[in-house]
């Protein structure tokens, strides 16, 4: 297959996040959403992280119904797959982050869960656990819950088998997306309300619209509305991107400087991330920010 202009270029992890913000936009406010977030002061870290601030309510979104307090999310991008080391992998790191709390069983087993996604059915990954004793079952369509001699609760989202209906944001990271769920995800743009969900759109359709030039082209030709939603997007998406390429410059020379134990004034001044930041930053890395 050939490649298209720039396919090389596109990370496909932090449109995931977005896109996961996205499919869970309309429980946000018991939700945060934490991206890369690191295990030690080795360079461990998660994908994407969602806290869930409250036990009594269920999110609305099928991806999320598995969902307790602590919610660890690994994901591989179009062409890309969860071998079975990364399996015990996803698992290892909700070890380790079960195993760093401050005080005994501040995080218990039972408020973790473990989200696995990836584009395509893991035909081999499912033989392999079925063959070794561990239990696979469809709850949704594209979501499959994995059980067994698991110390957490796990689920496997096949994206390109995700409903159409409501997973448009996570079915168009592909190289080979579908004009209806090209349409679908457009549609989203007006009901979108906050800034940080705008931004999460941009983000996602920059990314799918760089990996299927061909279809959005076509998609511009057909439909003047939906064009102008592309190209705003596109263009607000580039800008992002560079400005994210800062921001994870300016974390990463703070997480440096945290770890060497340098003071919290000089750290702001040259990553230009604010004490409040640096404090929660400190306190992922398990660090103690030198005041």
């Amino acid at each position: 297959m050939a490649k298209q202009p720039n396919e090389e270029k596109i990370q496909w992890h932090p449109p995931f996040c977005s896109a996961a913000e996205l499919e869970l936009r309309h429980d946000a406010d018991i939700l945060e959403f934490i991206q890369e977030l690191p295990l030690s002061k080795k360079p461990l870290n998660i994908d994407l992280f969602i806290i869930k601030k409250t036990d009594s309510r269920t999110l609305k979104n099928d991806i999320g119904k598995i969902f307790r307090r602590d919610n660890i999310c690994e994901y591989k991008g179009p062409g890309d797959y969860i071998s079975i080391d990364d399996f015990y992998k996803a698992i290892a790191y909700a070890c380790l982050y079960k195993s760093l709390g401050g005080t005994v069983d501040e995080r218990p087993a039972s408020q973790i869960t473990i989200s696995l996604i990836q584009e395509t059915h893991p035909k081999l990954l499912f033989k392999i656990l079925s063959e070794n004793g561990v239990s696979i079952k469809l709850i949704y369509s594209g979501i499959y819950y994995i059980n067994g001699n698991i110390p957490f609760p796990m689920q496997m989202i096949v994206t390109k088998e995700l409903e159409k209906l409501n997973h448009s944001p996570l079915r168009v990271l592909t190289k080979n997306a579908d004009k209806e769920d090209i349409r679908q995800l457009l549609k989203i743009a007006n009901e979108l309300v906050t800034q940080r969900d705008k931004n999460n759109f941009k983000s996602v359709v920059n990314a799918s619209s760089s990996a299927n030039i061909t279809t959005y082209d076509d998609i511009k030709k057909e439909d003047e509305t939906m064009a102008g939603i592309i190209e705003m997007a596109e263009r607000k998406g580039e800008a992002r991107g560079k400005t994210l390429g800062k921001t994870e410059a300016n974390i990463s020379t703070a997480t440096d400087m945290i770890k060497d134990g340098l003071p919290a004034s000089m750290i702001t001044k040259y990553s230009k991330l604010s004490l409040e930041k640096l404090q929660e930053l400190a306190k992922s890395l398990n660090c103690t920010l030198v005041m």
